[in-house]
């Protein structure tokens, strides 16, 4: 009985629970890990033992902490035969006995070595005393060698030297609940809650009240551990889902919230507690949370943080609604960009990009209107697709008219200060623009954007005017429609129509590294557009940051896009752009992206990247200082004046920002 109890209660998988002997998986079996961006890898068992486990093993050998980590996970993935000399070690150099003489007990035990796991533990007794979690692990060696009598007598010595000792005090209350049914299971519990300093069998009686509606009971449990203070990092995760496994969600919110800690409690209890907020409908409280789990850097977390900053956004979107504005209340502005919308950022770095001549011809593109469909007027409202086309579809516009002509580009776009974007109902007449743009313009761009139908069956028109400022006439109109999945080769097709008319083609793109997105990614790369321009606008304080939303997903895009187009260099200096804008705006959410961008940039460097030049910015927005002043004092030997200028204006950057904060 004692053995089958035991493999029924080992599903967690911890030093104290991993000791039946089971059927090792195959080498063809996958084993899931995740990278430096947080992206799920399925590796089979033999290339990951072959060129990750065992070379950690050797890595670590000489760290306690690390070396009895990599073990755990050695047993956890099913190496136990690669582990009898690593537990060994530990023994050795662990400061820590009792944790390093149970590991090994615990693999001696896997491999089938009961004699040499109970010398192990009974060294471990004699070095730090009869501890519950030694204890259990001994009475585990007992079991499986069939000594019933002797097993039980020891775990109950364990369950006494520590209650809380999560394996032994399931494995304990399982036996009593073996013999005797339901009635001995409670019992045990509450004889084991009467022990001093006992807390985990309250969870376990309180998970009981609950699942059989004494909702009042199991709070009162809940509130007389959580006031006692005495609980470890996992009881938060137990109470909140039992809590929500028995639809008590308002009571996640009253007792796990006040004392969650995401630095000392198991990370489940944080998305225990987000889903709560999720369904009581706070958003505020969930993103308060969410800033502080995206803040510890743990990539297995990341995706499910993601979903969870999807659902909050969307509540959000659902929640807003249209207010009406006064006009005449409103300062609005002309804001004017020089140059494509993700050269910002980078603390002007002109020796990257090639330059325009100062008396280049000029083209300007304004923000497209919205397709006139009915009275306009003027109201405050958050961004749809229409509104973020409008601005993208000209940003790209601008941007390809930089790269493929030999125009210097320019993008206008109407804005409420403190506010954002103005998206105006009806083509703007290109007549009232003549005497606002600047003298020397050659063509400006206007037109506007709308949709009709739903989802992939939306359906685009979009309408373009081009105007001659030497004539003050409109040289040219084009237009087109397209459904949402011909989008792309829509805005393609309008661009090189434009550019036809202009003239002054190019047949190389001005920075060699610059690749036009295909049509198939247009949809993606606007997207990324128009939040580089919301980012602007927060940078300018057009727009306030507390009315930014999706901030992670903003920053998050490019790099996305990095990662699926690897080839492609625009993407990767689109994300570096974005960080550097939010070191501008001061984010609190900046020192999540550290690990994710100096990969970025080690891998930029491996296949000569121009990303990987824009390192010093990098080493000062994540604080490297170190790094930065050895780059300035060891400077590439084709460093010119353009780039000992941008270091210094990195430089003082930093220190301005730094200052700020304090």
């Amino acid at each position: 009985m004692f053995k089958r109890l035991l493999s029924a209660i080992s599903g967690k998988k911890t030093p104290e629970t991993e000791t039946h002997v089971t059927e090792p998986p195959q080498n063809d079996e996958l084993i899931v890990a995740y990278d430096a961006y947080g992206r799920e890898m399925q590796i089979p068992r033999s290339e990951w033992r072959e060129k990750v486990f065992l070379p950690s093993l050797e890595e670590k050998r000489n760290d306690a902490a690390e070396l009895y980590q990599v073990i755990i996970n050695g047993l956890n993935d099913g190496f136990a035969t690669d582990l009898i000399p690593a537990a060994e070690r530990l023994v050795e150099i662990d400061y820590l006995p009792e944790r390093s003489h149970t590991i090994q007990g615990i693999v001696l035990m896997k491999n089938g070595e009961l004699v040499a796991a109970e010398n192990t533990l009974r060294a471990g007794i004699a070095k730090v005393g009869e501890t519950g979690t030694l204890l259990t692990n001994l009475a585990k060696v007992f079991a499986e060698r069939g000594e019933e009598q002797r097993a039980e007598e020891t775990l109950w010595q364990a369950i006494q030297a520590d209650p809380n000792q999560d394996n032994g005090l399931l494995w304990w209350v399982s036996i009593q609940q073996e013999r005797g049914g339901e009635n001995a299971y409670v019992a045990a519990l509450k004889t084991a809650s009467a022990l001093p300093g006992s807390w985990r069998a309250q969870l376990w009686l309180a998970r009981h009240y609950l699942e059989h509606q004494d909702i009042a009971a199991a709070r009162t449990l809940y509130q007389e551990v959580l006031s006692a203070g005495l609980y470890d990092g996992s009881a938060l995760m137990m109470i909140s889902g039992d809590l929500g496994n028995n639809g008590q969600i308002p009571l996640i919110a009253e007792l796990v919230a006040p004392v969650y800690d995401e630095h000392r409690h198991e990370p489940m209890a944080g998305l225990n507690l987000l889903r709560a907020w999720q369904a009581l409908g706070n958003v505020e409280e969930g993103e308060k949370l969410l800033a502080r789990m995206y803040a510890l850097g743990y990539m297995p977390l990341k995706q499910h943080l993601d979903e969870f900053a999807k659902a909050f956004q969307e509540m959000q979107k659902h929640a807003a609604t249209s207010t009406p504005a006064d006009a005449s209340e409103l300062t609005f502005s002309t804001l004017s960009l020089t140059q494509p919308i993700w050269h910002y950022g980078l603390c002007n770095a002109n020796w990257l990009f090639a330059q325009k001549p100062e008396d280049a011809p000029t083209v300007g593109f304004f923000a497209l209107s919205k397709l006139y469909d009915g009275p306009e007027r003027s109201e405050s409202q958050r961004e749809d697709d229409i509104g973020r086309l409008s601005r993208a579809i000209p940003l790209y516009f601008a941007e390809a008219a930089h790269y493929w002509s030999d125009y210097a580009s320019r993008f206008y776009v109407q804005v409420v200060e403190g506010g954002g974007p103005v998206l105006i109902g009806g083509e703007m007449d290109g007549n009232a623009l003549f005497d606002i743009v600047p003298p020397a313009m050659n063509y400006f761009v206007t037109g506007a954007v709308g949709c009709s139908g739903e989802g992939e069956q939306r359906e685009w028109h979009i309408t373009l005017s081009l105007w001659d400022c030497a004539t003050r006439t409109k040289k040219a109109s084009e237009a087109g429609h397209s459904k949402q999945a011909e989008l792309g080769a829509l805005v393609l097709d309008l661009e090189q129509r434009l550019l036809a008319v202009i003239g002054l083609t190019r047949q190389q793109p001005l920075d060699a590294f610059y690749l036009r997105p295909s049509a198939e990614a247009m949809d993606i790369y606007l997207g990324e557009l128009a939040q580089a321009f919301t980012l602007t606008l927060v940078v300018n304080k057009t727009t306030p940051r507390e009315a930014m939303w999706g901030e992670r997903a903003m920053l998050d895009w490019p790099l996305h896009m990095a990662l699926q187009w690897p080839q492609i260099e625009v993407p990767k200096l689109m994300y570096l752009s974005g960080l550097g804008k939010a070191f501008d705006y001061q984010s609190v959410a900046l020192a999540e992206y550290q690990s994710r961008t100096l990969e970025l940039l080690r891998e930029a460097e491996r296949n000569g990247s121009p990303a990987a030049r824009l390192a010093p910015l990098v080493w000062k927005i994540f604080g490297m200082d170190e790094d930065f002043a050895a780059h300035r004092q060891n400077l590439p030997a084709d460093a010119g004046s353009a780039y000992c200028d941008w270091l210094a204006r990195v430089a003082e950057k930093s220190l301005f920002e730094a200052a700020g904060r304090r």
